[in-house]
């Protein structure tokens, strides 16, 4: 005979102003230790004593730190989603007669900004974010398969893509916090490189 794990309580919403309030100041607590010490740093406790609040007033709106991780995710999705929906509804035609330079401050300049200053989101993005990766992903190759054909645009959307994350990955690491400000050269790069790349196929 099998027994069934218990299921732990939903994650509490807040009903009341205070509630939200407290609420709030947790999420950001939360997202103050990762970006400073990374997800491992991040407890129950921890985000209660920077928050300032009650460790009764932290188990009123969340259970354990999954739940915690999984507000602060469902936090930074709807930001993405509302940072990348203008950016989602450009038809083809005006992402053709953009700039090179243009389109890159389109595709990447506002997330860059966003994770510059949210650094804690990329970490919860790299780990979870799956289908975002996917939809972005999906995105940059339409933008450039649309600027460079297929075969050109795939691969360059690729490379892209790579070098944006990788190097945000680098310079928002909480042991090269340092190095954050190499993130504002990113659009640089990816501005030379995808002129490049579209001046070997004219």
């Amino acid at each position: 005979m099998t027994t069934r794990k218990p299921t732990k309580p939903a994650a509490r919403a807040p009903q009341r102003s205070n509630g939200v309030r407290r609420r709030e100041a947790i999420l950001k607590a939360a997202a103050d230790i990762i970006s400073d010490v990374g997800i491992v740093g991040l407890t129950l406790h921890a985000a209660a004593q920077r928050a300032k609040s009650s460790i009764g007033s932290m188990y009123h709106f969340f259970s354990d730190k999954d739940q915690l991780l999984t507000a602060l995710r469902d936090q930074h999705r709807q930001d993405m989603d509302e940072l990348m929906s203008h950016v989602s509804s450009i038809p083809d035609d005006q992402w053709v007669q953009m700039t090179a330079d243009d389109v890159v401050d389109t595709v990447f300049g506002r997330p860059i900004q966003y994770y510059l200053e949210h650094p804690f989101a990329l970490e919860l993005h790299q780990l979870h974010e799956g289908q975002s990766i996917d939809e972005f992903m999906a995105l940059l190759e339409k933008v450039m398969v649309a600027r460079m054909g297929k075969e050109h645009g795939t691969q360059t959307a690729k490379v892209l893509y790579a070098v944006s994350t990788g190097t945000l990955s680098f310079v928002l690491d909480v042991e090269n916090a340092r190095q954050r400000s190499l993130a504002s050269d990113i659009p640089a790069v990816l501005k030379a490189y995808l002129a490049a790349q579209e001046e070997t196929i004219r």
